[in-house]
């Protein structure tokens, strides 16, 4: 142990270095409560040391007396300022100050009265005690769920500094001045209470503003948030209010105009009905960029021929641009059979607002759509889109603020209109993850264009396989599965045979197409968004379509004896089980085409995690897409849990919808006793059967499975 002489000077070098930091951290924190009256704390402190070391080598009871006076005071200060930080008011707080004067009172009647040192020592041991103590106290009861990260420090120190205390105050002997100077008791309290525990106080009140000043700041954006959503409701509320008197005008002038001779009152009329019209369009954008702040909704995918609807959109376009005799084309290099995902409807809009505004602002020359593919990987494409006109240009410097709302560029002010399409656009962007890209030259013409990945859609993968002999191939199917992860699987899997798929994400979209056209063999979802499988078969029976001899196979994860009994008694050929497996798939398909009898087995390993899932996924995916397809799944299955417990008693219908998704996806990705768990909670909700605490023993049994397979991904890296 370092000898109290050294210990000392350390402890002044900490103390100027503590009020320095505490300096800054008020400095910092200015507003904060506390902050100020903590700079003292170290500064009574360094004062005390200052006097401890002036003594050091001689016994002077006065210069002792002061810097133990200081250091009660400190003490206190310490306490105080916490106290103001914590806003704790407390009596504790007034006991502490009584217990450090009585303690103030003994170290100066055993100086001066009946001197001692073993008593003062033990005046000061308990006086420091009772400090940490109550530091304790609040932190524990009052910081530590507000202020975690800097709880943790002073709880630490604090802890430390008790203990340390308390065994000098129970192991110390009749000492005097050179026997405590040499004890090693006094060496340790003096390098963890001078040296130590200074700077954990100066970084505990550090963390402690930090944690504050991220807590300002979550309430400052809960706040915004709760204005913009405000906002968005003011302008929705105060622009459907105006819409109403809006279209009575529009009517009423038009009833005038449609019964006057006059062709004065005509001209006024029209012009009524051409502000009102402007108006109506204002409010219009205005709505739609209300909706936008106030809607999360995710992106409603679904599979198109791109060119043709293209092509369609285009249709719907070029009468404006004939209008203004512009000409206007559509350049588009990619494949003419292309089938992407994607949000139709955002896209189209984004489409049409950047093409209206190209015509809108082109007096002469053209205006063209570019579509490009700039990356092709095998399950996506990234796609360039590019509207292209000659129009007046565009400013630089007005550029980088187009994308806000009300914002026009000069030639917009001579034009007209709200301000509001480029910000609708760059909104509709963000939810794609793409951004507006705007280039623009003065008199020659404006770019404006975005990148957008989409996943190829089922006919694209088709025309991608190669023929094999080795099973039945280029079979009509129509999958009826709503599951996203579940319809590329098994798209994947018969596109390898080059069966041709449709794909009905529900059942009532699946008998309008079992009407509108003939298929080799149907693959049946037996628990539909809105159907049941079995329902959809009850109700094929009842109506003329063209699939009255298809076979039909059950395409479940739902395999009790009596579902099993049930799908047969419906005329279902054979059950291809989820997870999906390629060659029970394959083998169900060959075998609808013949009379070969049904092998209804499915082949499910009783596991918390099984690491062929794995295996199956890598065939039809890349490792890359795998990994993010656990990730997604192992990152939501706990939070999708907690959100059927909210929804069980009030809303079964949806958790009924999330528990059946959860599960198929478990099921497919390995996690087999979770999903058949799933599944059994499902199926006493569709039999409006009791649950009990079943979501709490699933929560549980999710955790062990996630451990299982993190475990196997930690022996992967091994």
């Amino acid at each position: 142990m370092l000898d109290s002489f050294t210990l000392f000077f350390t402890s002044i070098a900490i103390m100027v270095v503590m009020t320095f930091l505490n300096f800054l951290t008020w400095r910092t924190n200015k507003s904060t409560p506390g902050t100020l009256l903590y700079i003292f704390y170290p500064v009574l402190l360094l004062g005390a040391a200052i006097g401890f070391t002036a003594v050091v080598r001689n016994h002077d009871l006065i210069i002792i007396s002061i810097a133990s006076l200081m250091m009660f005071s400190a003490s206190v200060i310490h306490c105080l300022s916490l106290s103001q930080f914590l806003n704790y008011h407390g009596l504790s707080f007034k006991l502490l100050c009584s217990f450090t004067l009585f303690s103030m009172m003994m170290l100066l009647y055993y100086s001066f009265i009946a001197p001692s040192l073993t008593e003062r020592v033990l005046a000061s041991d308990l006086q420091h005690i009772a400090e940490a103590v109550f530091l304790l106290y609040i932190f524990i009861k009052y910081a530590r769920k507000p202020y975690p990260n800097g709880s943790i420090v002073y709880i630490t120190i604090l802890t430390l500094v008790v203990f340390s205390f308390i065994g000098r105050s129970l192991f110390i002997n009749n000492i005097d001045q050179q026997n405590l100077l040499e004890s090693g008791w006094f060496s340790l309290l003096l390098f963890l209470n001078g040296i130590i525990a200074p700077m954990f106080y100066a970084a505990g009140m550090a963390l402690l503003c930090n944690e504050r000043r991220e807590q300002n700041l979550n309430q400052l954006a809960d706040k915004a948030q709760k204005d913009l959503e405000i906002r968005g409701l003011f302008l929705s509320t105060i622009s459907h209010e105006i819409r109403t008197p809006l279209n009575g005008i529009l009517g009423s002038a038009q009833l005038v105009m449609n019964q006057t001779s006059d062709a004065r009152n005509k001209a006024y009329c029209e012009a009524i009905i051409n502000s009102t019209e402007s108006l109506n369009l204002l409010v219009d954008k205005v709505l739609d960029y209300a909706s936008l702040d106030q809607s999360d909704e995710a992106l409603y995918e679904e599979d198109i021929e791109f060119k043709t609807w293209l092509n369609n959109l285009c249709l719907l376009l070029s009468p404006l641009a004939e209008q203004k005799q512009l000409k206007f084309e559509l350049i588009c290099d990619i494949p003419d059979q292309a089938c992407y995902y994607c949000d139709q409807q955002k896209l189209r809009q984004i489409i049409i607002n950047l093409v209206g505004n190209a015509i809108k602002f082109t007096d002469h020359g053209s205006v063209k759509i570019q579509v490009e593919l700039v990356v092709e990987k095998q399950l996506e494409h990234t796609i360039k889109i590019s509207v292209k006109d000659s129009g007046p240009g565009i400013e630089n410097d007005e550029i980088a603020y187009l994308t806000e709302p009300y914002v026009q560029s000069s030639a917009g002010k001579e034009k007209g209109g709200t301000g509001l399409g480029l910000a609708i656009t760059s909104r509709l962007l963000e939810k794609l993850g793409s951004r507006l890209e705007i280039e623009s030259q003065l008199g020659y013409g404006s770019v404006f264009a975005f990148s957008v990945t989409f996943t190829i859609g089922e006919l694209s993968l088709v025309q991608q396989r190669h023929q094999t002999k080795d099973y039945v191939t280029g079979l009509n199917v129509l999958l009826v599965e709503d599951l996203d992860l579940n319809q590329k699987i098994a798209i994947e899997f018969m596109a390898d045979d080059e069966h041709k798929v449709k794909l009905a994400t529900d059942g009532k979209s699946a008998i309008e197409l079992m009407q509108a056209y003939h298929f080799d063999v149907i693959l049946l979802d037996m628990n539909l968004p809105d159907l049941t499988g079995q329902e959809v078969l009850k109700r094929l029976k009842r109506i003329d379509h063209k699939n009255q001899r298809t076979p039909v196979l059950a395409f479940t994860a739902s395999l009790s004896p009596d579902e099993v009994k049930e799908y047969l008694s419906l005329g279902i050929k054979d059950i291809v089980g989820k997870p999906i497996k390629h060659e029970k798939l394959r083998q169900a398909l060959s075998d609808s085409q013949s009379n070969q009898t049904a092998s209804i087995t499915v082949e499910l390993i009783d596991t918390l995690y099984d690491k062929t899932a794995a295996e199956t996924l890598t065939s039809s995916f890349s490792e890359d897409e795998v990994s993010s397809i656990y990730n997604e799944f192992v990152l939501s299955a706990r939070n999708k849990l907690i959100r059927c417990q909210k929804l069980i008693d009030q809303q079964p219908e949806q958790c009924i919808k999330l528990l059946h998704r959860q599960a198929s996806t478990a099921l497919q990705l390995g996690f087999n006793r979770y999903g058949i768990e799933l599944k059994k909670i499902e199926r006493r909700l569709l039999d409006k059967k009791p649950h009990n605490d079943m979501l709490d023993e699933a929560l549980d049994l999710w955790q062990r499975s996630l451990e299982q397979y993190l475990k196997f991904v930690r022996g992967q890296l091994e």
